[in-house]
């Protein structure tokens, strides 16, 4: 902390650096000083009346390869939304022109282009109503063996929701820590600031899970729906097993970072991903059970 009184009118300033290792909403102030000489004597009494208040961020950890957003249709159907645009087709929706390539949809033949140009052209879609996930995370400190677990788990989190939304989907969040926090679906450097304020103001010791507080996923209906869990808990998956559709398989992300999981057929229920750290990177990795 440095002081400096060679201000105008006999004001001080006060500069002060904190090294902060929890992320949160702080504070500091106020405080009083007390200057003294070489012999003891009081040489000047400060006192700074007010408070200071700043927010500690979780690192924003950068986000490596791939992640593929699976389907909600039911019975196990996947669908890439990225290889195959044209099963999110809405002809409200404005288009370019390619030339057709085996596999192509019949109904996207533009034939009037064809015809003049003499070569068959389809409509390719410009996608701006781009997937709408909703992602669970259970942050109850009940499930994590430490906070630095938990917070860990929680910036692995963050990663992943800033690489989807560069690359513009519609993200919402869904957590517990002993109040419910709800946002919305929406794309945009907003939302990850939103979705950065409320990682930041999380309390680490809540007791109870989320999965106590969510009977069903009508928070999520019509959106796909990722769980981001800590671990592979055989009770917890069957709790969550009920919270699905019926016939959906839920995508599952794990932050844990142990060996291959011991086979339990509730993973039939679910598409799982891990959250693994590496060279200070975020990677999803694809669990194959």
């Amino acid at each position: 902390m440095e002081f400096d009184d060679n201000y105008p009118l006999g004001t001080w300033k006060v500069k002060y650096r904190l090294q902060c290792l929890r992320r949160g909403f702080q504070s500091i102030g106020p405080f009083k000083i007390k200057l003294q000489t070489l012999f003891g004597a009081l040489a000047v009494e400060k006192s700074f009346p007010g408070e200071s208040r700043f927010a500690v961020y979780p690192r924003t950890l950068p986000f490596s390869g791939h992640y593929h957003v699976e389907s909600v249709e039911p019975y196990g159907a996947r669908r890439n939304i990225h290889r195959n645009p044209y099963s999110q087709l809405d002809y409200t929706e404005s288009y370019d022109l390619r030339p057709f390539v085996p596999g192509d949809p019949f109904k996207l033949i533009n034939w009037k282009v064809s015809a003049g140009q003499g070569e068959i052209y389809v409509k390719r879609p410009e996608i701006t109503s781009q997937a709408r996930l909703m992602v669970a995370l259970e942050f109850s400190g009940r499930l994590y063996p430490s906070e630095e677990m938990q917070d860990l788990a929680l910036e692995k989190v963050f990663a992943f929701l800033t690489h989807l939304l560069s690359n513009n989907y519609q993200v919402g969040l869904l957590t517990y820590d002993g109040r419910a926090h709800y946002l919305p679906p929406a794309r945009g450097k907003r939302q990850l600031n939103a979705l950065k304020k409320l990682f930041t103001g999380l309390k680490a010791d809540c007791r109870e899970t989320l999965l106590e507080h969510v009977l069903s996923n009508h928070q999520a209906a019509g959106n796909r729906l990722i769980w981001a869990v800590p671990g592979l808990d055989h009770n917890y998956l069957s709790g969550l097993s009920r919270v699905k559709q019926t016939g959906q398989k839920l995508s599952l992300l794990v932050s844990s970072e142990n060996g291959e999981p011991l086979y339990d057929n509730l993973l039939n229920h679910f598409y799982i991903w891990q959250l693994v750290l590496n060279k200070n990177r975020v990677q999803a990795r694809r669990v194959e059970t």
